[in-house]
């Protein structure tokens, strides 16, 4: 899934609370960005590899942005392991409502 966050305001943003120190993914990611059945309310987190690295934004995928000045946007991604028979999910991102019924493909 790529998902990607604009600044709209007039100040400058941090993001630095998009990652999650929940769970023991190791380095800097985003595996606070999760997907919930919306039939039966299951949370699935991103997918970790063999060595405990997310399979999401991180600084061994890409750039974290720290900063984001009004008037700009930054993509990520997150790869989840889903269901075959789910159709869309709902889409949480730490401090933003759910973005809900998002079609899988």
């Amino acid at each position: 899934m790529i998902w990607s966050i604009e600044n709209s305001g007039s100040s400058q943003a941090s993001l630095l609370w998009l990652r999650d120190r929940s769970y023991t993914y190791a380095g800097q990611n985003f595996a606070g960005v999760t997907a919930t059945s919306p039939e039966t309310g299951t949370r699935y987190h991103p997918v970790m590899d063999g060595e405990g690295a997310c399979l999401c934004s991180g600084s061994t995928s890409n750039d974290l942005v720290q900063i984001l000045n009004p008037g700009e946007q930054v993509a990520y991604w997150s790869l989840f392991s889903v269901p075959t028979d789910l159709d869309s999910v709902t889409v949480e991102i730490p401090n933003f409502d759910p973005i809900e019924d998002i079609p899988i493909s």
